[in-house]
């Protein structure tokens, strides 16, 4: 008959089991440990304890109707197309808005950098009789 084995603090070393079948790395590690005070959650904890902010880099959370945002592959496409189309102003333009595109966005969204933005190239100036209202310029158009 088989008897089975029992394993105890007496008949059985587990420091020795370990080193038998345990994994052993004995590379050197590539973990950042300048950082290791930035990632210790005790060190987080008592940082937005004290100031109430949490580290920079956590974006909270946001709801709202995002029903009319495309695909991730249409949105990649859109920010390419973007990417693409900054790069075809001159380099004079580009330094002036410090090679960002987002930031190019906002000048033209304000619509009081209009003068500046024709002045740039960045759009076409109003023709006259158009920006008068008149009903000519209606028919025309």
């Amino acid at each position: 008959m088989n008897v089975p084995f029992l394993r105890t603090a007496y008949n059985y070393d587990r420091d020795e089991a370990s080193d038998e079948s345990g994994l052993v790395c004995d590379d050197e590690s590539l973990a950042v440990q300048s950082a290791a005070d930035e990632a210790n959650i005790n060190t987080i904890v008592r940082r937005f304890g004290l100031t109430g902010q949490l580290p920079g880099q956590v974006a909270m959370p946001r709801f709202g109707d995002f029903t009319n945002v495309p695909d991730f592959h249409s949105a990649m496409n859109l920010i390419r197309q973007a990417q693409d189309e900054f790069l075809r102003l001159p380099a004079e333009v580009r330094a002036r808005f410090g090679n960002d595109p987002q930031r190019v966005m906002e000048f033209l969204e304000d619509e009081g950098n209009r003068d500046e933005a024709v002045k740039l190239g960045l759009v076409n100036a109003v023709p006259v009789e158009a920006a008068s209202g008149t009903p000519d310029a209606a028919a025309a158009s």
